[in-house]
């Protein structure tokens, strides 16, 4: 649970933060065989080719404890530009959870992490930037749990109950998915365009199950129709609409569950 920072400043979300970047999900989904069926995915936020968060490089930056320090050669580690750019978005997260996108504030942000404020227009442009990684931050962890998923052709049931665990760990237990949700839901009406970006990288993020559906509608074996939306029907089955957003989400805890859901995926689209 987050502590407010100061007097007078509001709580607009629940979202416990600790060593976010690593963590698998409050949760676990019932009744999968075999565990979630995910192995080892790459830490959040990181490029695929370069190792390094969405839009980053190893060039200096200045934030946290060592603010202003100049490292051998006029560059910092890689390691801790990393930890310096997660510090930062970490904290980003923490201020858009507790005053919303529209009362956050860059300068709190400067404050706090020590990174100036010309260093994040230079690498994000924005306080929308900074929104956005955390999007692509969500998305890398759906995807790269979904991409791990071991995939049978000649057993749907398997494969679909291993998809939902997983998604269900990675996507409905992990707090930065669902916070940056409630955020762009509660802020629709003045910043839409915030749950366009997160629709836009749900399309990529479901990539490896439209991608699976589409091969079983190949086979026959899932009627012809449009692969990504039966991946979305799929993840309306694992959160039931709003009910993640609202209610409390041990309900994803009940035996049997990620099984019950394929059946039902099946009957409806076999």
């Amino acid at each position: 649970m987050l502590i407010l920072p100061g007097p007078g400043r509001r709580q607009l979300f629940s979202v416990p933060l600790q060593h976010h970047r690593g963590h698998r999900g409050e949760c676990r989904a019932g009744g999968a065989s075999g565990g979630n069926g995910a192995r080892n995915p790459r830490p959040l936020g990181l490029d695929a080719a370069s190792g390094y968060p969405h839009g980053m490089s190893s060039e200096t930056v200045t934030a946290g404890p060592q603010a202003g320090k100049r490292w051998q050669g006029g560059r910092l580690p890689r390691a801790e530009v990393d930890r310096r750019i997660d510090r930062l978005l970490d904290i980003a997260l923490e201020e858009f959870a507790l005053t919303g996108f529209g009362g956050t504030s860059l300068d709190r942000m400067v404050e706090r992490s020590g990174v100036s404020k010309t260093t994040i227009y230079r690498r994000f442009g924005s306080k929308e930037g900074l929104f956005t990684a955390l999007i692509h931050r969500s998305m890398e962890a759906v995807r790269s749990g979904l991409w791990a998923v071991e995939l049978d052709l000649e057993d749907p049931l398997g494969t679909i109950e291993r998809f939902v665990a997983t998604y269900t760990d990675v996507a409905v237990c992990h707090p930065l998915g669902r916070t940056l949700l409630q955020i762009a839901v509660a802020e629709g009406r003045d910043f839409p365009h915030l749950g366009a970006k997160l629709l836009a990288n749900a399309y990529e993020g479901f990539r490896p199950i439209s991608d699976y559906f589409e091969r079983l509608m190949a086979k026959g074996i899932l009627r012809p129709g449009d692969p990504q939306d039966a991946a979305f029907d799929l993840q309306g089955l694992i959160t039931q609409g709003f009910r993640v957003m609202v209610d409390d989400i041990a309900f994803v805890h009940r035996p049997g569950r990620s099984r019950e859901i394929a059946e039902r995926f099946l009957r409806g689209w076999s």
